[in-house]
């Protein structure tokens, strides 16, 4: 059977579907995906916008090699498995960025008062990490759609945060993508619709 894509077709780029719902989050236990083109469940909350530096996906695996006596390698055991994704949020002052970084109960938006000021918000800084979630990468390439899907998902800040007048405020942060119960850590799926079908699966997806 041939591949669905070969040579240059296959030569795919990661572009957000759209650029304020590239990275998404829902609670654990929302219905997931198990396609590119599936509608995403309406518990999924697209994350805003993120850095131009894209998403960064590490598997890191250790293995260690045992051996006989006179030296021979007669088993490779794997001692170490984990994945995990890496992205900077840009919207510092959204409370869905904020909530997803530190948690709901540390985030305090108090909605604009007319005559008085346009909003505010208080974020609380604390030992506490933010509870688990299930995310999803949504990306297109001409008319191939890609999706990561992490079933369980910790996300912690894994950067400084720098505050200087000649850059955005970015919150870099680390998604470690957690085994499910299938024992996966994190499931791609790319599908590849007919260049006539594109709109009609934009449409379908909300994008």
């Amino acid at each position: 059977m041939a591949d669905a894509l070969s040579g240059v077709a296959a030569v795919l780029t990661g572009k957000p579907v759209k650029s304020t719902g590239g990275v998404t989050r829902a609670p654990i236990g929302t219905p997931l995906p198990t396609d590119a083109t599936t509608r995403l469940n309406a518990a999924f909350v697209p994350q805003g916008l993120i850095s131009d530096d894209g998403v960064t996906r590490t598997t890191d695996a250790s293995d260690d090699k045992i051996k006989a006596w006179g030296g021979q390698v007669v088993k490779v055991v794997r001692s170490d498995f984990s994945v995990s994704y890496k992205f900077s949020y840009l919207e510092a002052a959204s409370a869905v960025t904020l909530k997803s970084i530190v948690g709901e109960e540390n985030v305090t938006i108090t909605p604009p008062e007319e005559g008085k000021h346009n909003g505010k918000v208080a974020i609380k800084f604390n030992a506490k990490p933010a509870p688990r979630a299930t995310y999803t990468l949504e990306m297109l390439d001409e008319n191939t759609f890609i999706r990561e899907v992490i079933p369980i998902g910790q996300i912690s800040v894994s950067g400084d945060v720098q505050f200087v007048h000649s850059a955005v405020i970015k919150y870099e942060v680390t998604i470690e993508a957690l085994p499910d119960s299938s024992d996966n850590n994190a499931y791609e799926y790319q599908d590849t619709v007919l260049p006539e079908k594109l709109a009609s699966t934009k449409l379908a997806l909300g994008v």
